[in-house]
């Protein structure tokens, strides 16, 4: 099998990292697997002190179960002004960013030699961005990944920016893309979503196609309760901050949530881990009483174990959030936004609680903040989610068995 990546799929520390670590392992533990990932220098730079160390440590891992391992650099990045001259070139251009940024004659170069020296029984390309590669592997079977339904999440981002010019321009591109994924579905003979929300939609635009679900998973064994005393009157948000919706859901919580809530529960503290925040972000939490902004921390269960509350008010963006399952794992008492929970079995009371205003945040978290026994039994419910539907290892079984039988291979 073929396995081309758009990032490097290590470490798992994120949710893009973990759903890409975790499914490829599952797979490649069981058959033998050629790994192509495209290099996204800023991730490494995230976990490593350099890139150079970020790549040798992911070789040796990733080489434990995968048969081959090759990295490649993305080469509309390494020139001047690469993001924005590709944005740029995409707006007069047939194809739009997403299909254009992973363009590269040496990834073509190498994947050119991996299908002419190998039998494939199935290559999978793991986001659209990849699908420009499947026409170098005529008559082997592939399969298409979406972490997000990507025009899905442009359009909808469209929806909710007010700047005009950057409303304009997702638009422009979430429809572009749109017609792009319509266009090349039928060339795979299988398409992953992570979540039968995304199969929804993406059957919304495609209906000749037949996604299935692989979710996104969590490693219970790895999360699970450390038995930590419960800080008092705490909560916790976890997200990488380069991503945008993450940026804009720590804003609302500093903006809008915490001050209501500070009023109701004066000795409430905050703890936001994540690596990538801005400067805004971080004077905005250097001037709030009870909120300390910890930036990347190795092992995130120590301080997520002894907090009261994970709070996760994501309001935008797409597919699911494996923060959500990580704190489910370690049974926390969840509290989110409705679209931080798309595509997980949550059922609000029970599981998880949900809010959308800052209103309705602060009239969740006031009462649980307060009461052990019930915090307790949410994250006990949690807990039991995350273990029967979300553990990697059975998705893991899951989605071999099902390439095996697209690549009409023996078990």
């Amino acid at each position: 099998m073929l396995w081309l990546s758009h990032t490097v799929p290590y470490p798992p520390r994120s949710g893009l990292l973990l759903r890409s670590h975790y499914l490829l392992k599952g797979v490649a533990e069981r058959n033998q697997v050629d790994l192509v990932a495209f290099v996204q220098r800023p991730m490494l730079e995230t976990y490593y002190s350099s890139v150079e160390e970020g790549l040798a440590e992911s070789r040796e891992i990733l080489e434990k179960f995968c048969h081959s391992v090759t990295f490649v650099p993305i080469a509309s990045v390494s020139r001047s002004l690469g993001k924005p001259r590709t944005a740029l070139e995409g707006l007069f251009s047939p194809d739009c960013y997403t299909v254009r940024w992973l363009a590269s004659t040496e990834a073509t170069a190498v994947l050119s030699q991996l299908a002419a020296e190998n039998h494939y029984d199935l290559a999978h390309f793991d986001t659209i961005s990849l699908a420009p590669y499947r026409k170098l592997f005529p008559g082997v079977p592939a399969t298409l990944g979406y972490h997000n339904i990507e025009s899905h999440m442009l359009l909808r981002r469209a929806a909710k920016d007010r700047n005009w010019l950057r409303k304009f321009y997702f638009w422009q591109e979430g429809k572009r893309l749109g017609r792009y994924e319509r266009r090349v579905a039928t060339e795979f003979a299988g398409h992953l979503t992570c979540s039968d929300l995304d199969s929804e939609r993406l059957r919304g635009f495609v209906p000749d196609i037949r996604p299935v679900s692989i979710p996104n998973g969590v490693d219970v064994e790895y999360f699970s309760p450390l038995g930590k005393a419960v800080r008092r009157h705490s909560l916790i948000f976890v997200s990488t901050l380069t991503w945008y919706p993450n940026l804009d859901a720590a804003l609302f919580l500093l903006r809008e949530i915490w001050p209501i809530l500070k009023e109701r529960v004066p000795d409430a503290t905050l703890d936001v881990v994540g690596a990538g925040a801005t400067a805004e972000l971080a004077g905005l939490a250097a001037g709030l009483d009870g909120v300390t902004l910890h930036g990347f921390v190795p092992d995130i269960r120590p301080i997520l174990d002894s907090a009261a509350v994970f709070i996760c008010p994501i309001r935008d963006g797409g597919g699911t959030k494996l923060k959500i399952l990580d704190a489910f794992a370690m049974a926390k008492c969840v509290v989110a936004h409705p679209i931080a929970c798309e595509g997980i079995d949550v059922r609000d009371g029970e599981n998880a609680v949900l809010a959308r205003s800052a209103a309705e945040f602060v009239q969740q978290l006031a009462p649980l903040l307060d009461d052990d026994e019930r915090r307790a039994e949410i994250g006990r419910a949690a807990r039991e989610t995350a273990v029967s539907a979300y553990a990697f290892n059975a998705i893991g079984r899951q989605l071999d068995q099902y390439l095996r039988g697209l690549a009409n291979a023996p078990d």
